[in-house]
This record gives structure tokens, sequence and C-alpha cells, in this order.
């Protein structure tokens, strides 16, 4: 076995992501079992974005699956400023929460996209209260 191979053998047995994968792949400290359903999840979102059919984009967007969101965002602030023809320097982003999840959502707003899997810190979420 060469010296690359045991490197990987003894992550798995570590239950670590490779070096070797981790020098390839997007920043990450989750351990090699999430890590790989993370990357699946990621893939399968991947996936189905790129083989919309006929619709112009998806219903909701899980931003924890790009590597680099800030583009992402700015990719749809550049789309309304386009479309709006308006400088895109005068845009700012309002956020709008709602009180359901990615998977009940029935309409997609014809300005601006729905994002899910954003996490907050030192507090918690009430889905109860209004």
């Amino acid at each position: 076995m060469s010296i690359s191979l045991e490197r990987i053998y003894n992550s798995f047995i570590d239950r670590k992501v490779p070096v070797q994968w981790a020098d390839a792949a997007y920043p990450s400290l989750k351990p090699l079992a999430s890590w790989v359903d993370d990357l699946i999840a990621r893939l399968k979102f991947m996936h189905e974005w790129a083989n919309l059919e006929g619709e112009k984009s998806m219903s909701s967007y899980w931003v924890p699956a790009f590597f680099f969101p800030q583009g992402f965002m700015t990719a749809v602030m550049q789309t309304y400023a386009r479309a709006e023809k308006i400088a895109i320097d005068t845009l700012i982003f309002r956020t709008e929460l709602r009180d359901f999840f990615e998977d009940d959502i029935k309409i997609v707003p014809k300005v601006g996209v729905n994002i899910h899997g954003i996490f907050i810190q030192g507090c918690r979420w009430d889905l109860d209260s209004k």
C-alpha cells in the first residue's frame, strides 16, 4: 500500500476527512460521516438545480450548498438590477422570515428568491409565536 493510501486509510479509521479529499473540496470541520452526508446533499441539490425543466428558478435555494454563497446572492441582485434597469450598487437585500419550511413552499416569488438553511447563533427560532 502506498503512503497516500495509508494516510487515507488512517483518516477513515480516525473518522476524519482525508487530507487529499479536503484539499479538493469545500472547507468543512465535520467528521467523515457528516461530511459525506453533506457532500451527497450538496450534489443532490446541484443536480436538481442543473436539471430544472422549463422552470426559471427553484422554489428555494439551499444557501449552505454553495462554496461561495456571496456569489449567488450577488447574482440574484444582478438579475434584479438588469430586469429593472437599476444600478446594482444602489440595491440592498431585504429579508422576510417565513413560518414554513422549504418543503411547504407553494409560490415562487416573481422578484427575488426563497432561501433556506441559514443558521443563527446565540438564540433560537420559536415557530409557535408570531
